[in-house]
């Protein structure tokens, strides 16, 4: 019995410390002659969003993302990878000072559905009736 309520709490404990699984998107990113393609990137509010970012030019070139610290080279035909978790709803810019190549990603605010009450419908505000009636 002492064995299985020491398993039992070492599960619930390595349980219990596991950090929350977040959804993620990846993208991919080409930077062209014209630009960066996409240009635009959407993610939900609280979504982690994976780069993946390559080069088509012979000029080396980067990508920034400075207010989540994402930083990655674009050479071409290599592969850079990144990650950032995009908390709150914006735009946050992407850019290369380098290369004066631009583009955004879209954090969409999450719609939380409004859940009307059934007690609610069809009764005066101000009167009270108990639930027996």
């Amino acid at each position: 019995m002492i064995l299985l309520t020491l398993l039992l709490f070492v599960v619930l404990s390595l349980h219990a410390t596991e950090p929350p699984v977040r959804p993620m998107r990846e993208v991919a990113i080409i930077l062209t002659k014209e630009g960066y393609y996409p240009k635009s990137v959407s993610v939900f509010e609280g979504e982690k969003l994976k780069f993946y970012l390559t080069s088509t030019v012979e000029e080396p070139g980067c990508l920034m993302v400075e207010s989540h610290k994402v930083f990655m080279a674009a050479n071409k035909g290599k592969v850079t990878e990144a990650e950032a978790t995009f908390e709150n709803p914006g735009e946050f810019a992407l850019y290369c000072p380098s290369s004066k190549n631009n583009g955004k990603v879209v954090v969409l605010k999450k719609a939380v559905p409004k859940r009307e009450v059934a007690s609610d419908k069809n009764q005066d505000p101000l009167l009270w009736v108990p639930k027996e009636y």
